[in-house]
């Protein structure tokens, strides 16, 4: 896409996504870790409500906030906060009701219901009949909007079927697109229409483009689907590691950010292993007894330059969190506003492939060192062992 309407998309996401990461109230929260939750009609939760499960069912009313992280997620009742749904599919039915703020990150949306706030939505495919007080914004490859929005709709999207009520302007970024402009309450604002409003101020943005190896459509649908969904799966994907290993994720992310020497200490071990821990590999390939042994590190490598990005991130995020006073470790609040960031700097060109190349590089020494700490450790505690053992 352009690059001045790049910055446009990304000023946009940059607010929604941190807005969205900061809860409106601080109350007692509730905890369920459970497979499969469920709330009845006519239970009522009176706390912020954290779920963590493969399937969640609400039906019946949430007083305060609710988070949930799982596959699937389905919201038949009410909830007077906000609600944050991470999952593959996620799904408000006509009976769902919002008070606050409506923010999805899933691969599947189906939205009935009534929302009262802002609705932030980034999934694969997003199919809207609901009722939105406020804002929407959608980042999606495929979408269909047959409901009602309050105020203004944003949507960058590949393919977008707009058939309800606008009482706000509209930005349409699209590949395709249809919308009735007499249910549109002020502008529509497409490529043509952000084309003309630069010309106007001397800018020729068509110009700019023709510079560009990279064809509009191509950057546009295919870059930000492909950046939508990595940041969805990784973002559940993360908020399980955090949750499966607490631990090992506190001592990883002391050796980021316990100190400008730490950090160096893991970016530079992390660059020494990228490009020297290839050549063990190659020998041990070439014998047939060491070939096991060879994938196994080959398996380690490639989980780390995978999943390594989360401890990182979760460090950026805390960092962030304490420029607003926030003290208290909160690794997945921290982790959240951390993928934020990621995503944002995987649009820009260049610095995209150099932040990437960072992260992997501190997350992967940052790792082979906690490790190493873990066994001498262990090599110690038999070592004292075997002395006393000999002294008896």
């Amino acid at each position: 896409m352009k690059k001045k309407l790049s910055l446009v998309v990304l000023s946009i996401l940059s607010v929604l996504i941190l807005g969205a990461t900061l809860p409106s109230k601080t109350q007692a929260a509730e905890f369920s870790f459970k497979d499969q939750y469920s709330l009845e009609t006519g239970k009522s939760v009176n706390d912020n409500l954290y779920i963590f499960g493969d399937d969640t069912k609400v039906d019946g009313t949430v007083y305060g906030d609710l988070i949930s992280f799982g596959r699937n997620f389905k919201l038949n009742g009410y909830v007077t906060g906000n609600v944050y749904a991470f999952g593959q599919n996620v799904t408000l039915t006509e009976l769902a009701q919002v008070d606050g703020n409506l923010n999805i990150f899933s691969f599947n949306a189906q939205l009935s219901g009534r929302i009262s706030g802002n609705t932030t939505i980034f999934a694969s495919s997003v199919n809207y009949t609901g009722t939105v007080g406020e804002d929407l914004t959608i980042f999606t490859g495929d979408s269909i909007l047959s409901g009602d929005v309050g105020d203004d709709l944003r949507i960058f999207s590949s393919n977008a079927n707009i058939t309800g009520e606008i009482n706000g302007d509209a930005l349409v970024l699209a590949q395709k697109y249809s919308i009735n402009e007499r249910k549109v309450g002020k502008k529509i604002y497409d490529q043509k229409a952000i084309d003309l409003i630069a010309k106007n101020q001397g800018v020729d943005l068509e110009k700019n483009s023709d510079k560009e190896w990279i064809p509009r459509e191509v950057t546009f649908g295919i870059k930000l689907n492909n950046v939508l969904i990595g940041f969805a799966s990784m973002l559940i994907a993360g908020a399980f590691l955090i949750f499966m290993s607490p631990v090992k994720t506190g001592l990883v992310v002391k050796k980021i950010n316990s100190s400008t020497e730490e950090l160096l200490k893991s970016f530079g071990i992390g660059l020494a292993i990228i490009f020297l821990g290839w050549i063990p590999i190659i020998f041990l390939l070439i014998s047939v007894i060491g070939a096991p042994l060879a994938g196994i590190l080959f398996g380690f490598l490639l989980f780390i330059m995978i999943f390594g990005c989360v401890w990182v991130e979760i460090v950026i995020g805390r960092e962030i969190l304490r420029l607003f006073k926030v003290n208290e470790y909160r690794p997945f609040k921290s982790f959240l506003i951390g993928r934020a960031v990621t995503t944002i700097a995987k649009l820009i060109p260049v610095i995209g492939g150099l932040y990437t190349f960072v992260v992997t590089s501190v997350a992967l020494g940052a790792f082979v060192r906690m490790k190493k700490d873990f066994f001498d450790k262990q090599s110690l505690a038999v070592t004292k062992k075997t002395k006393e053992t000999k002294k008896k």
